[in-house]
Formats: C-alpha cells, structure tokens, sequence
C-alpha cells in the first residue's frame, strides 16, 4: 500500500555522495529555517545518516512541500555551499548512466562533479551576483553524423561545430582523447579568437573548479576537453562533438567503466542535442549505430591518400625501403614509420624450447625494453631470472623488433638521416621539417608542419593477429591516423597485410572495412552486434548472483578462473545480452550486488580497499 503523504514545512530530497548501493537513492531530509533561504536545487549540503555521528556530502535534488516518508525525518546540518553544482539535468545525466552501466551515483560524482576549491567558489559568487542558471530551449530537430577525414583538419570542422551552435544560442561539448589533441584543438580555438572553456584534466584543481562554475553562468558556451567533459554540467547543451571514438583513452578505467560515446549518446537521448563522431576510421560500434539509423554518413567528398600495399612480411620490404630513401635522401623530407611495439624486442621465446616466455610473477608476456631488460608488459616486472614454464630453459631469445631495435637497423641503412625514435614512454611531440626518419610506436607519432613525405606501416600482420576481438579495429584505426600526416603529394607504404584487406586500405574503402568487419560479428553473435558483460570476485558471490540471473533474457558463460595472489578470488562470469535487454540486467545486477555484498570490501595485493565484485557492462576484452 503506497504511503499517505504528510504534509510538512519544507523538505529537501537529497542525493548522498557514497558508493554504497544502500545509499543509492533520494533521502528526505527538512530545512531548517536559516537555511530556507541559502538551500537550492543542486547546491551541495551535509546530512546525518543512520547512528553515524559523521555527516555525509550530498547535493540537493528537489525541495517539495511534502514527504511520504512516515517517520521522523532529520533535518539538514549545514549548508556547505549554495552554488548548483549539480543541476537537475546533471542528475538526471549521471541516474542514467548509473542506471545503464549497473553502477551507483557515488561512482559518477567523483567524475561529474568537480573537487570544490573555496577561494575560487568566492570569487565566482561575487562575480555574478544573483546569477540563475539558463535554461535549455528544446530543439526542433536532431542531426547525428559520422565524418571519416582523410587529413588532420578535424580541429576546423569541430570548431565550425561548435561556432554553428553558439550562432543558435546552445551551449557544446568537444571531446577528444589526449593532451595532444586538446593542444592542436585549443591552439586552433586561439588562433580564430574564440573563447572556450578548457575542461581539460591535467591543470590544476583551483583551474579546473573555475571551469567547471563557469559551465554554470548563463550563455552559449564551448567546452573543450578529455573524456570527464562529457559530463560538463551545460544545462542549455545543443551539441556534442566526439573525436576518435576508438582510442582506449575514452574508456573510464575505474568503475562504471563507461565509455564516452555511450554517455554521449546517453545525454543525446535526455536533451536532444546534436552528435557528431569523427574518426580517421569508423569504429564498429560507430558502424552499429548507422546501420541502425542512430547516426547517418555525413563524410564530405576529399582526394584519397596514395597507398601501396605489399604482402611481404619481412622486417623491411624493398617498396618500403625505396619510398623511404627517396623521401628522406632524395627529396629530404620527413619520414614516419610504425611499428607494433617498444623496446629491443617486442615478444622474446624460450632458447630451448620456443615456447613464448611468460612473466615468472604474473604469467604475463616478456618483452626486452630499450636498456636490454627482459619485461613484462602486464607487471612491468623484471625478468632477470628467467624460468621456462615448460622446459625450465633459463635463456631468452628474441622474437620481432621493437621500436628501439627498428632504430638502429634503420639508422644502418639510411646513413646521413636524423634518425628519431617515439614510443608512449617518451614521446616525441613535434618535429622539424627536413631529413628525418622517425620511428614511431602506435599514438606516439610526432606532428610535424606540413606533414611527412612518407609515412611507412610496419608489422601490420603482427597488429592483426593480436589476441583481442578488436584486434582489426585497432590495427586499422593506428594505420590510418597515421596516414592522416601524410602531406599532401606524400606516399603511403604498408606491408603485410592479406590481399582483401590491402586492397580495401589502398583504396581507401574505410567504410566497407567498417561494414565488414560488423558482418563478422553479427554472424559470431559477438560485440557490438550485442553487449557483453563480465561480473568478477569471490567464487561464492559471484556464483550466487550468476545462478540468480534470468536465463531467459541473458546468456550467462563461466565460471572462468583468472590468476589472484588470494585464494577463491578472482572468478568471473561472462553475460551475452541484446540491446533492448540492457536496462533489465543492470537493474537485476544492482539488486542482487546490493543483496550479496552490503557491508564487504575487498582488499587489493597493494592494500587499497574495493568492490566486492567487479561489474562491467561492456567488456569485449574478454574474448
């Protein structure tokens, strides 16, 4: 029976700031009178919970004149501040994507909501003085697009974008994966005299506040910024600009878990703004949403690069040393080549046996880096003493070049060339035209003004044949953003690649890739034709929660047991699920998490406290 409502002086629904999943809901609380006056939809305030005598952070949802709650309610404490840090649309944003990826609110604060800074709060205050947040206007239409450039001129059209926007009076988010990216983006924004606020990271925490207050103040703005931009609090929000969709750099690390695109894609659906996704190349998840009429192909007609393509596998076929000579000896101009991996050695086997050398700590993979040290690339653990799994050999050999071995063997035959190496550990930003040869490991690639006269794609079976289901999305998308410096005029060389795929790269026919390659998953039932989740952690919980799932709707694989330095951790499930399912598993998930796990934690070997179970609701990586 639904409660009867009472009425009484003035309530506030809370939203508390914790991870708990008991915690993760609306708490009514009343207003005391001296605050009644300073409370506001959004602001954050602290409040008594349960016998705990410390209070906890939440932000204020709604403030009603009724409660149907039929106890005694507590009242408010303290009011910490009176700014809308969290607006209604924010709320209602982050309850979402809580909501879609089996995840609490707790888990999305610390993302959405930017750490306070005291004296800035202040200053903006005072500044705008009786400010009031604007108000989004619904738009008449919605416009999706895809955009596939060939050249890296995706900082003009992002920025036109967003200039469109503002022309109509909305506010817009543009999001990009690293630093890199953001630099070119605001050097461009700079160099056209725009004004943006940089919503980017890696500044300091007072910057970073002062950015996030100023989403607040009413106007069109422009937000630039890495994946936590996506939850910029713009409550007059009309588009989304989205570049590079495919880089890892847009997957949250920690739990939700959640990529940017589906957040993206999930603040599109609530405020019906405008989303753009550019990339050098489509990302099956991407192809998905054209076939399905979410996004339609706005790619604008553009000369395609001159590519060769060979299926010689050797470590530096005779086309590729040709371009590379004549673009850097003859014409002296700049040469890019890619390879797989870093260090001397990118894989190493046992001597004896041939047997793949595995980590002596973590069973992980052992690469010999740039100092001659035997690796591994899960633990970053030194191998010194090397153990054979299988035969108890002691002594390594080595498997294909990395970028380091790559240097020194380039350096031999192309005397007379700056020779440059650029790997994530220590990457090269920007270059000088003239005759150089860089060697580069995938997203390390140095830009240089003009662009390279050669670009040169090494180890491309190798990229292909990595253990991963995205294995050719991430091959592919490496090749083509570094073909995208090519300069206008330069050659493109590619070696090792089968002779459908070579041909569709040489002729530039992304799109079928994409298509194709989507086929193949539809056909293996596999990710993004469906979603796929895992659940980790102890047998018995983890057992619990799989037995209770409906197996009708979702198909539950496993137990798999994985590698743990405690014993009856980690086990996990695999859960095959469509698209029109995903709101009844994470409600499922959510339920039987909070039944199986209140109260626990779990110590990690480093001694930091977690989840008792890993939930993640898209997880392609375990196939």
């Amino acid at each position: 029976m639904p409660q009867e409502t009472r009425s009484t002086s003035q309530i506030a629904r809370i939203a508390i700031d914790s991870p708990l999943p008991n915690l993760d809901r609306l708490f009514d609380y009343t207003i005391p009178t001296e605050f009644v006056d300073s409370i506001a939809v959004g602001c954050r305030v602290k409040v008594p919970f349960g016998r705990s005598k410390a209070l906890k952070d939440g932000f204020v949802f709604e403030i009603a004149d009724a409660s149907e709650f039929d106890g005694k309610l507590a009242a408010i404490r303290e009011v910490v501040s009176s700014v809308p840090v969290l607006p209604t649309e924010s709320y209602k944003l982050l309850k979402a994507v809580a909501d879609r990826q089996a995840c609490t609110l707790g888990d999305l604060l610390k993302l959405a909501i930017v750490s306070r800074s005291v004296a800035v709060e202040k200053k903006f205050v005072a500044e705008n003085s009786g400010y009031a947040v604007s108000k989004r206007r619904l738009k008449a239409t919605l416009t999706t697009a895809i955009v596939e450039p060939k050249q890296n001129r995706w900082a003009d059209r992002a920025i036109a974008f967003a200039i469109r926007q503002r022309g109509d009076g909305f506010s817009s988010i543009i999001i990009v994966p690293d630093f890199r990216d953001l630099a070119l983006l605001k050097q461009e924004l700079e160099s056209a005299q725009v004004e943006f606020i940089d919503y980017s990271a890696s500044r300091k925490p007072s910057e970073r506040y002062a950015s996030f207050l100023q989403c607040l103040r009413p106007g069109a703005h422009i937000v630039i910024g890495a994946r936590n931009s996506v939850y910029a609090p713009l409550v007059n929000l009309g588009g989304i600009y989205l570049f590079d969709d495919g880089d890892d750099n847009l997957v949250e690390p920690t739990s939700p878990y959640v990529h940017t695109r589906d957040v993206a894609l999930v603040r599109q659906g609530l405020t019906n703004c405008d989303l753009a996704i550019e990339a050098h190349y489509r990302s099956t998840e991407c192809q998905r949403l054209v076939e399905v009429g979410h996004l339609k192909d706005s790619t604008e007609p553009f000369t395609h690069p001159s590519i060769a393509v060979s299926d010689d596998d050797s470590r530096l076929p005779t086309m590729a040393w040709q371009a590379i000579r004549k673009s850097a000896l003859d014409d002296g101009n700049p040469v890019l080549i890619q390879v797989v991996g870093k260090g001397i050695a990118r894989s190493t086997y046992c001597f004896e046996c041939g047997e793949r050398a595995n980590c002596n700590t973590c069973n992980g993979p052992i690469w010999i880096d740039s100092s001659n040290t035997p690796k591994c690339r899960w633990c970053a653990a030194n191998n010194l003493n090397f153990e054979c799994h299988s035969c108890g050999g002691k002594k390594l050999k080595q498997g294909s070049g990395g970028a380091t071995r790559t240097v020194s063997e380039i350096g031999k035959s192309f005397p007379g060339a700056q020779i440059i190496e650029s790997t994530g550990d220590n990457p090269i930003l920007e270059i000088k035209h003239g005759k150089r040869i860089v060697v580069s490991t995938p997203g390390a690639e140095p830009k240089v003004p003009g662009g390279y006269g050669c670009v040169v794609i090494l180890d491309a079976s190798s990229a292909l044949a990595k253990d991963s289901l995205r294995a050719q999305d991430m091959a592919i998308r490496n090749w083509t953003n570094a073909i995208a410096l090519t300069a206008d005029g330069g050659k493109v060389v590619v070696s090792g690649l089968p002779q459908k795929l070579g041909q569709q790269l040489a002729l530039w026919q992304l799109t079928e890739i994409a298509a194709d390659e989507f086929a193949n998953r539809k056909e293996l039932d596999f990710p993004p034709a469906l979603r796929l989740a895992s659940i980790q952690g102890e047998k018995s919980l983890v057992t619990a929660i799989a037995n209770e799932l409906d197996k009708d709707l979702f198909q539950v694989l496993g137990p798999i047991s994985l590698k743990s330095d405690r014993a009856d951790i980690d086990q996990r499930y695999i859960i095959k699920y469509s698209f029109a399912n995903g709101s009844a598993l994470a409600t499922q998930l959510k339920s039987l998490i909070a039944k199986q796990t209140t109260g626990m934690v779990r110590t990690a070997s480093n001694g930091r406290t977690s989840r008792a179970i890993r939930v993640r609701m898209d997880d392609p990586e375990v196939i």
